[in-house]
């Protein structure tokens, strides 16, 4: 019985694969001229590259290239560029925009990048260990995105980055509809983005990975339609139901599942355009995350250099004084360097993080918002636990300073997210804070593994 359910497993993954090849292939012409999304992938291309921190000397990999958007970018910085992708007719596309454009040092080649091996690439005559590892809006045609994003990792450079754009689980309201429809249903079905859907999963999704968070950052895509009405919204539904990544879960459903399906759906279009006063917001929000194959904070002097030059969000490993033993882990931010302090200390079997702002420490700045000032605060904290060696699921005690008690039920579920396995003991008090724009200040006390 247990073959048989591997087998049929094996063979519903095989097809959907092939469904998604087909939906590229017939997308190819075009896909960078005519295609409805074409000026949004084309943006979110550069801002992936502007991410990405790519030097001269760099050897990039563009994972589910498409036509090479990002990879072609690439190639005008970097000595060497790769893209793959399951596509026969996007690799087409991609050789010769590449060709037309004068490219000389970017290659491309057909592969399922979810099973990419070290031995496929040395057929090839390809590099094994890339400096750049890039992968633009494309995780949610994935079965297995973190399985994939860890098999991906093992192809880093010692201080390489892999840099990974996604979309929060409502990005597209169409798709998002069809799933709350499903709920409402009881029928089992994924969001497309679940695995990207705020800033903890993604982070979560490089260290489960064995990689450094480096950086994540979230941005309003404006290429994107702004609104629908319940009746343009209602004439997408079969379109929407018959996508590779719907037909996932609805491809077995029955035709009084689909009916009641169809209906569910009906009813929430209609509710949100009451809601949104006659229109449906789309959900524009893009996510792009960076993760650094270094995998502990170091004992070593290699390795503390290594955290040092470390690009991105600025986060490195100061080397502790001979004397004490301790590491400490600084993440660049201007106040540590005023007020000489490190970002964590690592004694013993403990790692000690200090109070952490919503400042996004390598552009220092912050939002006003005091619920995105929360999320980055766990960012940042992830970050220092990651290059101590440590985890976010090892915190034992948590600090909540807030500037205001009013924002406490808005943060509290933020706490909650990022707590959830740890499950730490914790006080939250209301304290003034050093600066007015500052709403929040996190300190964290964790274990050692």
């Amino acid at each position: 019985r247990g073959l048989t359910m591997a087998s049929s497993i094996e063979s519903d993954e095989k097809e959907y694969t092939e469904s998604v090849k087909k939906v590229f292939n017939r997308r190819a012409e075009g896909y960078d001229t005519t295609d409805r999304w074409s000026e949004f992938h084309k943006a979110h291309a550069d801002i992936l590259i502007s991410n990405s921190s790519i030097e001269a000397g760099h050897t990039v990999l563009d994972l589910m290239c498409g036509t090479g958007m990002a990879a072609r970018r690439a190639a005008k910085l970097c000595r060497k560029v790769c893209g793959l992708d399951l596509s026969p007719k996007m690799i087409l596309a991609a050789r010769k925009a590449t060709h037309e454009e004068g490219l000389t040092t970017a290659r491309f080649e057909v592969c399922d990048v979810s099973s990419l091996t070290v031995d496929f690439l040395e057929k090839k005559g390809l590099p094994t260990k890339f400096d750049r590892i890039l992968c633009v809006s494309a995780l949610a045609y994935l079965i297995d995105p973190a399985g994939a994003i860890r098999r991906w990792a093992k192809f880093l450079s010692p201080g390489g980055k892999l840099c990974i754009s996604g979309f929060g689980e409502e990005f597209d309201i169409r798709s998002h509809c069809i799933n709350l429809a499903a709920e409402v249903c009881n029928i089992p079905q994924k969001y497309p983005n679940e695995a990207t859907g705020d800033t903890h999963k993604c982070a979560m999704l490089l260290e489960q990975a064995g990689l450094c968070v480096s950086r994540v950052v979230w941005e309003e895509q404006l290429q994107l339609p702004e609104s629908y009405t319940a009746k343009h919204l209602n004439s997408t539904f079969d379109k929407i139901l018959k996508h590779p990544i719907t037909m996932r879960w609805a491809g077995s459903l029955s035709d009084p599942e689909v009916a009641k399906l169809r209906s569910a759906f009906q009813k929430i279009s209609e509710k949100k355009e009451t809601e949104g006063k006659g229109k449906i917001m789309n959900n524009r929000k893009a996510v792009f995350f960076v993760g650094e194959a270094i995998a502990t904070a170091a004992s070593t002097e290699e390795g503390e250099k290594k955290h040092g030059e470390a690009a991105g969000s600025g986060y490195k490993v100061k080397k502790g004084h001979t004397v004490d033993g301790f590491a400490r882990v600084s993440s660049g931010s201007t106040f540590e360097s005023l007020a000489s302090y490190s970002r964590a200390v690592v004694v013993g079997k403990q790692v000690h993080v200090s109070g952490t702002t919503g400042y996004d420490y390598s552009r220092m700045i912050i939002d006003p918002s005091a619920v995105v000032q929360a999320e980055q605060c766990f960012v940042n904290i992830a970050e220092a636990l990651s290059i101590a060696g440590s985890h976010i699921d090892r915190v034992f005690r948590i600090r909540v300073h807030l500037a205001s008690i009013d924002d406490f039920e808005a943060i509290a579920p933020v706490v909650g997210k990022w707590m959830k396995h740890a499950l730490p003991a914790n006080t939250t008090v209301v304290s003034q804070l050093v600066a007015p724009e500052m709403k929040i200040e996190i300190e964290v006390t964790a274990t050692m593994p």
